[in-house]
């Protein structure tokens, strides 16, 4: 059940806020302030070292997108000159996108043929506005938020919001089973999870039964999503206890959330990945926090 509040938000069953929030160009999720269980409990399917140990986090409450960051959600960033203004870069992803005299994310045309990079991609396809943005480096994605008054989640933050239910955490953002039907992957081929054939992103929230506990869309598959926080694959054993940043420096960022290509094991909400910040390919997108 869905109900109003008084200052126009919705409060979920879930006790999760959903509400549009300027300046950010999307539809965002309370999340409560709590503690949580981040990482794998070491009986979780397709266990890795760097998902250990788990451990108890306290977050301050935030707000996190529902959905990841659209194409027209980008296109209002491009279109008022996020691209040539510098407020909204750190130094290091200005001078990088002035190297690369970058104007626009890679696969930004609507039309896409992934063959060349998927021998069996059955036929091009084209992206709509609903289609999440991909081609996006740490940098871009970081520029965008500073440009919507927000900031990329944090890797707890991204994890509570995938699968925390309030006692223990989900290994899938629906729950503990896995079920190819409820998420953009690989083995998703069939018109009942949207016979989206394999080798192609989704609309962002085509899944509705793959929803995590808050409400939030597209978890798990579609598009790796950018996190804030400098990757190492040791940092759960040094991680602080409340409101967690990541280390210091390092040459990876955090990815999360599997993708279109995905399966089982890298859709779990427990799995890490990292990429060099300027790096970007056909399978990064991101959503927002605050």
């Amino acid at each position: 059940m869905v109900t109003g509040d008084w200052d126009g938000s919705l409060l979920t069953a879930a006790g999760a806020v959903e509400h549009a929030i300027p300046p950010a160009p999307c539809e965002m999720v309370y999340i409560r302030p709590g503690a949580f269980l981040m990482g794998n409990n070491g009986s979780e399917p397709y266990l890795y070292s760097n998902e250990l140990p788990q451990h108890s986090v306290y977050l301050s409450g935030y707000w996190i997108g529902k959905y990841e960051v659209t194409r027209r959600e980008y296109r209002q960033f491009t279109d008022a000159g996020g691209y040539s203004n510098p407020a909204y870069w750190s130094s290091v992803g200005w001078e990088w996108k002035l190297s690369k005299s970058r104007t626009e994310p890679d696969y930004w045309t609507a039309d896409q043929d992934w063959a060349s990079y998927w021998p069996k991609a059955p036929q091009p396809f084209t992206q709509t506005d609903y289609h999440p943005v991909v081609g996006v480096s740490y940098y871009e994605a970081e520029a965008y938020c500073a440009w919507a008054g927000a900031h990329l989640p944090t890797e707890a933050q991204w994890e509570k919001a995938a699968r925390w239910t309030g006692s223990y955490p989900n290994v899938y953002p629906w729950g503990n089973a896995w079920d190819s039907e409820r998420c953009n992957n690989y083995y998703d081929h069939s018109a009942a999870g949207g016979g989206y054939e394999r080798y192609q992103t989704a609309p962002v929230g085509s899944y509705p039964s793959g929803a995590s506990p808050y409400g939030l869309q597209d978890m798990a598959g579609n598009v790796w999503e950018w996190c804030r926080d400098w990757y190492s694959s040791r940092y759960y054993s040094v991680s602080p206890s409340t409101d967690p940043q990541g280390p210091s420096g390092g040459s990876h960022r955090v990815l999360r959330g599997g993708g279109w290509y995905g399966s089982d094991s890298s859709s779990r909400c427990a799995t890490r990945g990292g990429n060099p910040p300027y790096g970007w390919d056909i399978h990064s997108g991101f959503r927002v926090a605050r």
